[in-house]
């Protein structure tokens, strides 16, 4: 049996990508979960378990009871909310112990470790992992320092369910492809209302460096294209509203698009995707590696909102460009006209993305092999 603890609620999406590989990989095997939510949905055969009291009594019940031969803690809790009872009575009793998904702590976390007394006490307890696999480098210089010996850590990369490229119509896009050829195009996608002034003003100054650049906009909700359409007619600019059947001729600036089914379609024709609702409006509805995923380069503002870690991901990965004003996007924008500039961008989100695609299986062989190795270790003792 494996018994997989999930330590923080961030770590539910990892931990479900994580069991629905290890079920591919062997499906006869155990796994107990413990600290899933409720409402988790766990794989057919998997078994839920509330999580013990971290006493040495609960959890040496709970390991007399279940028996397995590998815990599993996966998250990155503060080191003072580590279940110490389980990792201390686990491996007393030569119970294999991983580590996974953990990462240096933040600010609230470092306070708690500031006092040299519980600094040796967590040391004592990370020292009794027998292999921890971070998601960064940074987290595994962290976990060495906290005492998880330097042959038992391994860079892993993040466990993230694997972005599925949203579809389009082959055909559709060959043949708008060909309609606009050369034409430097960049698409802004979920813009609100707010932003679609500095959109504008940013397509504009990109005009002054490329006269036949267009924009694809899409805003972020129905009953914006008439009025967009007006107040680009007051601007001197000619635009073509896809819904009324309008083609992007070589006169049209921007293409006003409102349907989200296409987006998988813009994603692919445009080298260049504004993430809407960043800017300052806080209300960022997509995720940044909806684009990245089909060769898109990613451009946005600081607010982020629910996709922060996803374009925390990027920007370590060299995948995306953070502007902080509308001055700011106008010249990121214009910048990033050079196609050598833009593809850079789209190569790293791309290797980005395809590389953390198969960190859930490299993890579930790895935890697999160990508990291999551990029945193999308690079969000789038996003999």
């Amino acid at each position: 049996m494996l018994w997989l603890h999930i330590a923080t609620p961030e770590s539910a999406i990892a931990a479900q990508q994580l069991m629905r590989t290890l079920a591919r990989l062997r499906p006869d095997l155990s796994v107990l979960v413990s600290g899933a939510p409720d409402t988790m949905a766990l794989p057919a055969g998997a078994l839920r378990q509330s999580a013990p009291v971290d006493t040495v009594l609960a959890a040496r019940a709970m390991l007399s009871a279940w028996r397995p031969t590998l815990v599993v803690l996966l998250g990155a809790p503060p080191p003072n909310a580590l279940p110490t009872a389980l990792i201390s009575e686990a491996s007393a009793q030569s119970v294999t112990l991983a580590l996974l998904e953990a990462r240096s702590p933040q600010l609230g976390g470092l306070r708690a470790l500031s006092r040299l007394w519980w600094r040796a006490i967590a040391r004592a307890v990370y020292a009794r992992f027998d292999v921890a696999m971070a998601p960064d480098k940074a987290s595994a210089a962290w976990l060495e320092r906290m005492g998880v010996s330097p042959a038992a850590v391994v860079v892993s990369g993040p466990i993230r369910e694997p972005v599925e490229p949203l579809p389009c119509t082959e055909a559709e896009r060959a043949a708008l492809a060909q309609q606009l050829q050369s034409r430097p195009l960049w698409f802004a996608v979920a813009v609100p209302e707010a932003e679609e002034g500095a959109v504008l003003a940013a397509h504009e100054k990109a005009l002054l460096r490329a006269h036949r650049m267009l924009l694809v906009l899409m805003p972020e909700g129905p009953g914006r294209a008439e009025q967009i359409a007006v107040e680009l007619a007051s601007r001197g600019h000619r635009a073509a509203w896809r819904a009324a059947e309008e083609e992007p001729e070589d006169d049209v600036q921007v293409l006003i698009v409102e349907d989200e089914r296409e987006l998988g379609l813009w994603y692919r024709l445009a080298p260049l995707t504004w993430m809407g609702g960043t800017l300052n409006a806080g209300r960022a509805t997509r995720s940044p590696l909806e684009a990245a995923a089909l060769g898109s380069a990613v451009v946005h503002g600081p607010a982020t909102g629910p996709h922060a870690d996803d374009y925390a991901r990027l920007a370590d990965a060299g995948a995306c460009r953070l502007v902080t004003s509308p001055a700011a996007l106008a010249d990121v924008v214009a910048e990033l006209i050079a196609p050598d500039r833009v593809a850079a961008l789209a190569h790293n989100a791309w290797a980005m993305i395809s590389g953390h695609a198969g960190v859930a299986d490299q993890v579930a062989r790895r935890l697999l092999a160990e508990l291999d190795a551990a029945r193999a270790r308690k079969d000789r003792g038996q003999d």
